[in-house]
């Protein structure tokens, strides 16, 4: 209680240094914040992804004819996946989603014009990867599945653009149009972000109802992706090349490739998207780290200056100090405290910046390569672990600003420091 006594008389006596140091602590911590925050999106068992860490994908196959001296690449076949893949000893769960790469829409029920939806064609496992929030209704059944049944699962903001505010629970049984046929409508799940690439999506149906689902243009090449949760990642990889091995081995006429896949989520989103190449978590945290380092140092050699121009004025007082026996350690301590807490305090309000700042849109303005996240939900800003980055960058931020300017004022001798006012 002391030191915030101390601190808030000092902030009065001070106020425009009080003001410009923490407003720009706050735009330093708000700029890697939002990074953070679009970095944690990505990679954190966040709503209804929530195991990532256990989620790995396969995508594409490459197919080469040994005779004919051509080769093609693409999605994975219907044989492939429900044949060649279909006994894996390592998955727990898999479940293959349906991409034919058109555009699809829905026809609203209100009269408003037809509206562009983000269709899934999957199977009944999708829901057990998946920790969807059921509002009404449940997923489409195994029986649904085979039969090929026109059932499907929408979200609620799909709900509400199709049919307008009736309640969801009333919409269970009613036939929702999309690209002109008829699906039933089986269950309403909130709705996840584009975030969630592998997830994401405005109605889920069975991929059985698509008219020629088990054909395909050439063994293992076909419209399919697979999606598995495992247990041991190395033994499902080990697995799966040892049964692209004995294809190689069985045929004379093709030579199949997966790139290394199937590639763990984090691969996944921060490597090569698809192809599991030379991708290091602790090398891409070592980069992290760096640009950290790089967007605060700017802002930590400011606020040094500041500091070292308020030390100058504060020299009289810690020479006082020293003469009663005040060690150095003792004023350090108290320096860095007061720099800490002025430290907080624009973290604090940075981390409102930051938050006003994702839920206005920024992500849209930033680099392709960095993000490409339109919404970010209050589940991914609020996260324990970004209020622990957002504390640890104050904590560096305040070392790498105050420890210098207080350590070279403090090393003065008591009567040099008792001479400057």
């Amino acid at each position: 209680m002391k030191i915030l006594r101390h601190v808030w008389q000092m902030m009065r006596q001070n106020r425009l240094f009080t003001a410009i140091y923490i407003f720009g602590t706050a735009l330093a911590i708000a700029t890697v914040t939002v990074i953070a925050v679009i970095f944690w999106a990505k990679v954190a068992p966040v709503y209804p992804e929530y195991q990532r860490d256990k989620t790995t994908y396969l995508q594409f196959s490459l197919l080469e004819h040994n005779n004919e001296g051509w080769m093609s690449s693409g999605r994975l076949s219907y044989d492939a996946i429900h044949n060649q893949l279909a006994d894996l000893r390592n998955a727990k769960v898999k479940s293959a989603v349906y991409d034919d790469w058109e555009d699809h829409y829905i026809q609203s029920m209100t009269g408003e014009d037809d509206f562009k939806a983000t269709a899934k064609p999957t199977d009944t496992s999708f829901f057990d990867i998946y920790t969807f929030k059921f509002l009404a209704g449940k997923p489409f059944s195994d029986a649904d599945f085979e039969s090929g049944l026109p059932v499907a699962v929408i979200t609620d903001k799909t709900a509400r653009k199709a049919f307008g505010p009736t309640p969801y629970s009333e919409l269970i049984g009613c036939e929702i149009s999309l690209d002109f046929r008829k699906y039933k409508i089986s269950g309403i799940v909130k709705e996840g972000t584009p975030t969630e690439f592998w997830s994401y999506g405005n109605i889920y149906y069975p991929y059985t109802t698509i008219r020629g689902y088990e054909k395909s243009e050439s063994p293992w090449l076909g419209n399919y992706e697979l999606i598995i949760i495992y247990d041991d990642l190395d033994d499902l990889r080990a697995e799966i090349e040892n049964i692209v091995s004995r294809y190689n081995n069985s045929t004379e006429q093709y030579t199949l490739s997966l790139f290394n896949q199937p590639v763990s989520h984090t691969e996944y989103v921060l490597g090569s998207q698809g192809r599991r190449g030379n991708f290091s978590l602790l090398g891409f945290i070592s980069d992290f780290a760096g640009l950290l380092l790089c967007l605060l140092l700017v802002p930590a050699l400011n606020l040094s200056g500041m500091i070292a121009g308020r030390m100058r004025g504060r020299s009289s007082e810690m020479g006082l100090r020293k003469s009663f026996g005040a060690t150095p350690g003792t004023l350090m301590a108290q320096v860095l405290w007061e720099n800490l807490i002025l430290t907080l305090l624009g973290g604090i309000l940075g981390f409102g910046f930051a938050y006003i700042a994702l839920k206005c849109g920024i992500t849209e303005f930033l680099n392709d390569d960095i993000d490409k996240v339109s919404v970010v939900t209050d589940e991914m800003i609020m996260a324990p672990a970004i209020f622990a980055f957002t504390f640890a960058v104050c904590a560096i931020l305040n070392l790498m600003s105050a420890l210098i300017p207080a350590y070279r004022s403090l090393r003065r001798p008591i009567v040099q420091s008792l001479k400057e006012k």
